[in-house]
């Protein structure tokens, strides 16, 4: 039983180390191809370290991506996180070259209550957001039985999009 334990753990642990985590997930890749022309690639973009002058906007687990057909930049593709009630919730965001959200999905969804907020029409009210103040109730519309996560996710776009201003400041991205 303890050779077993032993297998599991270090198949586990080169498992996760041949992961690279410099190219999309599926989910990603076909986030991207719904929004992006054919024949886009994502090139990953090395994130600062949370101590620094993006410790207010970073999250540990962030992943950014630029977006390119040959030498056009299309635009960027972030995978964040934000906090319900309880658990955190995954989602994408992909953003023009000015910064302006192109689309929004969620592709993780942990909690029990409040996945009304994973709906692509819910969702699409995030179209075209450019980092002006919005107010669940007012500029989004809120959700019955999931004012938590909406609020959640309605906070965290500021963040995001805070996150990108700050990376092309110090000269990260384009």
């Amino acid at each position: 039983m303890r050779l077993l334990f032993v297998l599991f753990c270090v198949f586990s642990f080169s498992w996760a180390l041949a992961q690279d985590h410099n190219l999309l997930t599926k989910k990603e890749a076909k986030f991207v191809s719904g929004i992006f022309q054919e024949g886009s690639s994502a090139e990953a973009i090395i994130l600062p370290d949370q101590d620094n002058a993006f410790a207010g906007s970073l999250m540990a687990g962030d992943r950014a991506f630029l977006l390119r057909h040959e030498d056009l930049v299309l635009g960027y593709l972030l995978s964040t996180r934000a906090m319900g009630r309880f658990e955190y919730f995954d989602y994408l965001l992909a953003f023009a070259p000015d910064f302006s959200v192109l689309g929004l999905t969620i592709t993780v969804y942990r909690s029990s209550h409040g996945a009304a907020i994973c709906q692509k029409r819910w969702l699409s009210q995030f179209d075209d957001y450019a980092g002006e103040e919005l107010i669940l109730g007012k500029e989004i519309d809120a959700v019955a039985g999931a004012t938590i996560s909406a609020t959640a996710l309605v906070k965290d776009m500021k963040r995001c999009y805070q996150l990108m201003i700050s990376l092309k400041e110090e000269g990260i991205i384009q």
